[in-house]
């Protein structure tokens, strides 16, 4: 048995085997090319590189996702770029040219006199990390897991932890990060007990082994005895115990003080956040974000178990599956130009039909295990419907010739958040649209050119806006007309007045996040429509 005592980081116990992150060498069997073609291959790992960080942002969740931004940002600097390219322009490898690069930017923070910004350079090295690895060839997951494990690393990069699938980690032990560091912040996020600064060689030694992490004492026991794994059998039902006590308001109904029932409805990523969102109160499932599966594998096959397992999840509520969207998360769309972003939405579809017809086809099988609905994202308008459920139609005859069991009337959607789908909502629901989500975030991005990170934004998004007020009205206008279930999602849960003007408004159902559902609901609870909205505390 040996004891490694650290720096108490993200508070739990977990019990387990620990799983050693691997990063291999770099390196190996490199051919220079001439710089032309060495520049090529950098622009082209680059855009890969890109698109994976966009992807690990739609995963992340709360501040955790600016790390990502911040990498992007990283890869599109031109005095990175540029130092790269002189490296290759004088003959050296674009994977030679990046490392070195990493080294001259990780530095220039290692030795900034403040610890944040210091811990900054773990995200310069897994930026470079990874243009490096798509460059040799090599896998960007470094970790395959068979089994929920205890993560070891001598020092975690936060894609470490985002590429892996949440509910096979217990917790993290690390050699040499810091309470400050982004992969200790992503486990506070995530709930993960988590403990850094065990001392060199901590990692080597717990690979494979029994362990017992006790991260509210700072502790990790490796090949625990009886006695020590008794203790944490006890630990972990008091805390077991803790969290199975409700928030006060989970039981009380949807009703403002005059009456109004209203719903709020949880956005997700998996089966784990389905099954917090509905014990933390949430009427049901407002969108799974999907995107996820493009970190992992996305045969058709495996989307289809996940859906299924999302169903499983919710128990007897519905679940509504938005297609993929790559492009979307806070703040990502302010790295790309504000319009004419064709690998979003349904506009995959042209790009990668493959790739949109394998997520149809899962999300038809898995229809047929439970009430599931599909959302189709940045649909610009009816026209573009149309050329969905075309395709849609054409995948529902694949799995009928591969004598497949699915659901032909899984419900679709239409998410509007781009004016032109709300100017065309009728015709959109017309065409076949069985319910309409709002997409308040992109709707007010591409009607006011207004970012979601700028100064004085609110502005745009209360329910009083002209111009965006005006197409929500349209939209909720046809709702009525059509008798289709109408809902708004994107409200920054962090502005609950958001969500009340918009009930004031005439809408009654929310997709919202799940750390927002406590407060939002708290503050409906208390307002009474019937009488003008309350001043805002300063």
């Amino acid at each position: 048995m040996a004891i490694y005592k650290g720096l108490k980081t993200s508070p739990g116990i977990a019990v387990g085997p620990v799983a050693k992150i691997d990063r291999g060498k770099a390196g190996l069997h490199r051919i220079v090319c001439d710089p032309n073609q060495e520049r090529a291959l950098y622009e082209a790992a680059i855009i890969l590189a890109k698109d994976e960080l966009r992807h690990l942002q739609q995963k992340a969740q709360g501040p955790e996702a600016d790390i990502f931004v911040f990498q992007i940002a990283l890869l599109e600097d031109e005095s990175f770029t540029n130092e790269i390219g002189d490296y290759i322009a004088a003959g050296a490898g674009s994977a030679v040219a990046v490392e070195r690069a990493e080294q001259i930017f990780a530095a220039r923070l290692d030795n900034v006199d403040d610890d944040y910004i210091r811990e900054r350079s773990v995200d310069v090295r897994d930026a470079c990390r990874r243009v490096i690895d798509i460059l040799d060839g090599r896998p960007r997951q470094k970790l395959q897991l068979t089994k929920p494990s205890i993560l070891a690393a001598e020092l975690f990069y936060p894609s470490d932890i985002l590429s892996v699938e949440r509910s096979m980690i217990l917790g993290l032990v690390s050699d040499a990060d810091s309470p400050t560091s982004h992969a200790m912040i992503i486990a506070r996020t995530m709930a993960l007990p988590a403990v850094c600064q065990l001392g060199k060689g901590m990692a080597d030694v717990a690979e494979g082994q029994l362990a017992v992490l006790d991260a509210t004492g700072g502790v990790l026991t490796i090949d625990p005895g009886t006695e020590e794994l008794a203790q944490a059998a006890h630990k972990t039902e008091l805390l077991a115990r803790r969290s199975r006590r409700k928030n006060p308001l989970d039981g009380k109904p949807c009703l403002t003080k005059d009456g109004t029932a209203f719903g709020l409805w949880a956005n997700c990523v998996d089966p784990g956040d389905i099954a917090n969102a509905l014990s933390g109160g949430a009427n049901g499932v407002g969108i799974v974000r999907s995107e996820v599966l493009l970190m992992r594998e996305t045969s058709e096959d495996s989307q289809y178990a996940h859906y299924v397992a999302c169903l499983q999840a919710a128990g007897d509520t519905s679940v509504t599956v938005r297609t993929f969207d790559v492009g979307d998360s806070a703040g990502m769309a302010d790295q790309q130009e504000l319009f004419g972003l064709d690998t979003r939405g349904v506009r995959l579809m042209d790009k990668h039909r493959d790739l949109f017809d394998e997520q149809i086809c899962a999300l038809l099988r898995a229809g047929a295990e439970g009430d599931l609905r599909v959302l189709l994202p940045m649909v610009s308008g009816a026209e573009d419907w149309r050329a969905c459920m075309r395709e849609v139609e054409r995948c529902k005859e694949l799995l009928r010739r591969r004598k497949v069991t699915f659901n032909p009337d899984v419900p679709f959607g239409c998410l509007i958040e781009i004016p032109a789908a709300a100017l065309e909502a009728e015709e959109i629901v017309e065409s076949g649209a069985r319910f309409l989500m709002v997409g308040i975030n992109d709707l007010v991005q591409y009607t006011c050119a207004a970012t979601r990170t700028q100064s004085g934004r609110d502005k745009y998004y209360r329910a009083d806006s002209a111009a965006v007020r005006r197409l929500v009205a349209m939209v909720q206008q046809v709702a009525a007309e059509k008798k289709v279930p109408l809902c708004i999602g994107g409200v920054a849960m962090e502005q609950p007045r958001m969500v009340e003007d918009y009930l004031r408004a005439g809408i009654y159902n929310f997709a919202v996040e799940t750390a927002g559902l406590h407060a939002i609901k708290a503050h409906l609870l208390g307002v009474d429509i019937t009488q003008p909205m309350a001043p805002a505390k300063k």
